[in-house]
């Protein structure tokens, strides 16, 4: 359960969207727009706030600027209308931890919650030690089971906290950009299935789920022996991850550069990496470099202790 403010113009809307929330046994505040929210957030704590993006006043892009302020600790869930992904992929650049198509909000948005906010437990008894840490090196061979996804990412972000290397919000962004490049990896580089064929990334990454064409490919040659390698190095100036799959890899040349894609290609696709992992991808760290072959991809987050 969390503790969520829920910032939205229309009480009809925000009455959805809280019975949706509290379905989910998640506690609910409401604001009608960006500066009551602000009110409220000085007033009392939040885990997460969830706004609509398109709002008189104060809209949920100034919001998540105004929140880089004062509570860059909170992160934020932007609910997008139709025609307003180049919008929404601006806030993503500003700081906001993800965002929600408004017509896939039933199926996504608790979804997403449990995404963002799973990437930032830790475990408080090593806390001190790993605080005494100034360099880690982790070297991970992975077979393509995407349960072994959360947990390393979940790793990767305690050590990430304990060494004080980020702000807690750029942690969370951190994290599901390295969910999505291990995912992406196992699935459409090692396995090379298209989306269409994959559990949904929240399914796969986050609990493990297998398709019945990823369980085919898992019991064929050459896809059951290929395995995801993942370097990270956590250090005080940088986070730096990199994803290597053992598959043939992708035409680089197609890859949008950094804040240039298609906002309409909202689905992943098998081939080129594209939409909206992508685009989480690219907002969420400093640097995103894909090799010349296209089976690696380097994230790199910049620290700023």
């Amino acid at each position: 359960m969390a503790r969520i403010l829920l910032v939205e113009d229309s009480p009809t809307q925000a009455a959805q969207i809280r019975i949706l929330l509290e379905a989910a046994d998640h506690d609910v505040a409401h604001a009608l727009n960006g500066h009551l929210a602000l009110s409220e957030m000085h007033a009392q704590s939040f885990d997460i706030v969830v706004t609509d993006l398109e709002m008189p006043e104060l809209n949920g892009l100034q919001l998540v600027e105004q929140m880089r302020e004062d509570f860059s600790h909170i992160p934020t869930i932007l609910v997008t209308g139709h025609g307003s992904e180049e919008l929404a992929a601006e806030a993503l650049q500003l700081g906001a931890a993800g965002y929600v198509p408004k017509n896939r909000i039933d199926e996504m948005l608790n979804n997403t919650i449990v995404d963002v906010l799973g990437v930032i437990r830790t475990d408080a008894s090593y806390a001190r030690l790993i605080s005494t840490l100034r360099k880690n090196l982790f070297v991970f061979e992975l077979p393509n089971d995407p349960i072994l996804i959360s947990p390393l990412v979940g790793l990767l972000m305690q050590v990430s906290s304990g060494m004080e290397l980020l702000p807690s919000v750029d942690m969370v962004r951190l994290g599901v950009a390295v969910e999505h490049a291990v995912a992406n990896a196992m699935v459409h580089g090692n396995l090379q299935l298209p989306a269409e064929q994959c559990p949904s990334h929240h399914d796969l990454a986050r609990f493990g789920e297998i398709s019945p064409a990823m369980e085919k490919r898992l019991t064929e040659a050459p896809y059951r022996d290929r395995t995801v390698r993942v370097e990270a190095i956590a250090q005080t100036d940088q986070v730096r991850v990199i994803v290597t799959d053992q598959g043939n890899g992708f035409d680089t040349t197609r890859v949008p550069k950094k804040g240039l894609f298609d906002p309409k290609s909202l689905s992943e696709d098998g081939d080129a990496p594209r939409g909206q992992g992508f685009i989480l991808m690219t907002s969420f760290v400093d640097e995103l470099v894909y090799n010349e072959k296209g089976n690696q991809v380097t994230l790199v987050k910049r620290c700023h202790v």
